[in-house]
């Protein structure tokens, strides 16, 4: 069976724009985060608050990439989780569309053979009723001492099939 599903990279050039637009923009908050606690929690000057974010600057930045790689691996697992049940309701729906197909036609070809079996009974039906009728005026002429000369019905002709 040939796979013609189209598989897209993992990582494209515009989720690597994103990835680092969303890194940035965590680094900032964090760092921000710092200021912001060491002026209005420890009580610090701007400045000193400023020595101590950069003094912190590893630590954000390895927080900062561990969030986005997290963040990132999630919209990924999710894009992909999507990508599955997508595909996985395409070939049910294409399954089912198939299915229906598939089971038109054997109604139609039950019908076809259930018609021409009834037309088949009913020809027999007929040709026996034609004989019987027919036996039943040859027997009365007989009975009647006189001649019969009424022809035997001819056979039917065999059912077209279409």
């Amino acid at each position: 069976m040939e796979n013609t599903e189209t598989r897209s990279a993992l990582f494209t050039v515009r989720d690597a724009e994103d990835a680092l637009i969303r890194f940035t923009f965590i680094l900032f908050l964090i760092l921000g985060g710092v200021v912001l606690h060491e002026i209005i929690l420890e009580k610090r000057a701007w400045h000193d608050a400023v020595y101590v974010m950069l003094r912190s600057k590893p630590h954000a930045l390895a927080w900062a990439t561990g969030l986005t790689m997290s963040i990132e691996g999630g919209i990924i697992m999710f894009s992909r989780l999507q990508d599955h049940r997508d595909r996985r309701k395409r070939r049910f729906d294409e399954a089912r569309a198939e299915g229906k197909a598939e089971g038109i036609a054997e109604g139609i070809a039950e019908g076809k053979a259930e018609g021409i079996a009834e037309g088949e009974a009913k020809g027999k039906a007929k040709v026996y009723q034609e004989l019987a009728e027919w036996n039943t005026r040859r027997l009365a002429a007989a009975e009647r001492n006189e001649p019969f000369t009424e022809p035997f019905p001819s056979p039917p002709e065999p059912p077209k099939v279409a």
